[in-house]
């Protein structure tokens, strides 16, 4: 069971979607978390908490007790998929979490995942207890929607320029260029850089990275045989070695071997274990 609620103003502005996922155990026990650029948080319900695996080598799985913030990452993240699970969470819009996390947090939250309780404090448990136990699931996702709303009225003002920026590189994320909006912002590189990497998480070369594969993967699931060069191609790569690199860098697999779960979860990629002899 999947549910997404789209908030309306003013958390529309800042959030992409509220939603709750419940399920039995999967057949796989860790997925591939391929990278959106955004800031989510997750908040178990009925399990004690969150795996997160530190690399695919990795024997065992950080435990994450309680809710739990994952910063905006430029490479895949693994995380386990063991057994029954009952998960709420908030799927920000790119820049949008830098309202409710401030003080340099989300640069150093850029590819890890850590207690929400660490940057929200005694709130964040707090708010956990009171989802668990809201009785049905639009109450709890009216719980979230209204505990973001309550932080929201104390969040700093938007950086107008990151905002500009944001939209000039969503607009057509496979002709994106980086150094053409840097020039146009009117301020140095590295003030635009540090600026844009403070509100997103990430630097503005990597988010433009991520735009483009995300661009990439609704093409991927519908269509059946590609031609690779022609997907490069449309998609804004250089050519076809330079669409398999930077899929590889950021996904994990190549794109021909790309097979995510659902053709509406594109960046949830199971990982099939080899069998134990």
């Amino acid at each position: 069971m999947l549910e997404r609620f789209f908030p309306a103003a003013p958390l529309a502005a800042h959030v992409e979607m509220l939603w709750y996922a419940a399920r039995e155990a999967l057949p796989h026990r860790r997925e591939r978390s391929l990278p959106t650029g955004c800031v989510d948080i997750v908040i178990p319900l009925r399990q004690d908490a969150l795996l997160r695996y530190e690399g695919l080598a990795a024997p065992l799985p950080r435990l994450l007790r309680g809710a739990v913030v994952s910063g905006a990452h430029d490479r895949f993240a693994i995380r386990g998929t063991g057994g029954a699970s009952e998960v709420i969470g908030v799927h920000f819009k790119p820049g949008g979490a830098a309202a409710f996390f401030g003080g340099g947090a989300l640069g150093a939250l850029r590819n890890r995942s850590e207690l929400l309780e660490d940057l929200w404090g005694p709130a964040a448990p707090l708010l956990r207890a009171r989802l668990q136990a809201a009785p049905g699931v639009g109450q709890k996702l009216r719980l979230l929607e209204q505990a973001l709303l309550a932080r929201l009225r104390a969040a700093p003002p938007a950086d107008a320029l990151v905002g500009w920026a944001l939209q000039a590189l969503a607009a057509d994320p496979a002709a994106a260029r980086v150094a053409a909006l840097q020039r146009a912002a009117g301020v140095s590189p590295s003030r635009f850089t540090r600026r844009f990497e403070a509100v997103v998480g990430l630097t503005p070369k990597r988010h433009a990275r991520v735009l483009r594969l995300n661009a990439l993967l609704p093409r991927l699931v519908r269509v059946g045989p590609r031609d690779w060069a022609q997907v490069a191609l449309e998609g804004g790569y250089f050519d076809q070695s330079h669409l398999i690199h930077e899929f590889n860098a950021l996904a994990g697999v190549t794109p021909a071997r790309y097979a995510p779960v659902a053709a509406d979860q594109p960046t949830h990629v199971p990982i099939v274990e080899a069998p134990r002899r």
